[in-house]
């Protein structure tokens, strides 16, 4: 069983990936994480110093390495899905969980650590919900191939319990 997680950067795809893969005794990867030990520096620094299109290689990379790994959660960046054929692989190796949480609500949680997230370095709220809007516009197709969607708002959540009957699901409907 593979499993990746996808969504917006701050819906706590890391958080939420590891609670899963607790829960199934399954391992589990940061794809950031992979990158940053490959790379020998923090995401943050890669995009400013080598560039996006490094980076975005990297991440390729280092997703076709994870996807070839058994019984593992992998939760990948916010933009891994929109490049290369990224949502593919994920996709024809795995389930894809999209992790979808309320745009105000990641506001909020990025401007409480600004600094792990440069892309919207400088911004107030307002300016970073308008700019995780105009994102959100242009991922949301990639993410909506996801094979489930967990729902992590402050009004409404999905349960680990639910997302987990999901994924036994799939898995028992495409061993057959």
């Amino acid at each position: 069983m593979r499993i990746y997680i996808i969504g917006m950067p701050g819906t706590g795809k890391t958080h939420f990936g590891r609670l899963l893969a607790k829960s199934l005794h399954l391992q589990f990867f940061d794809l950031d994480e992979q990158i940053e030990k490959r790379e020998g520096a923090l995401v943050r620094q890669i995009i400013p110093e080598k560039g996006e299109t490094h980076f975005r290689e990297a991440e390729h990379e280092v997703l076709l390495k994870l996807s070839s790994n058994n019984n593992c959660v992998i939760s990948c960046g916010g933009g891994a899905p929109m490049f290369y054929n990224n949502i593919e692989i994920m996709k024809s190796t795995g389930i894809v969980i999209w992790v979808n949480t309320d745009l105000n609500l990641i506001a909020r949680r990025i401007l409480q650590n600004i600094t792990r997230r440069p892309l919207f370095m400088g911004l107030n709220e307002e300016q970073i919900l308008i700019k995780l809007h105009e994102i959100y516009d242009l991922r949301k197709k990639k993410y909506a191939k996801a094979d489930l969607v967990s729902e992590i708002n402050t009004a409404h959540n999905t349960s680990l319990t639910s997302v987990i009957q999901g994924v036994i699901k799939i898995s028992q409907r495409r061993k057959k």
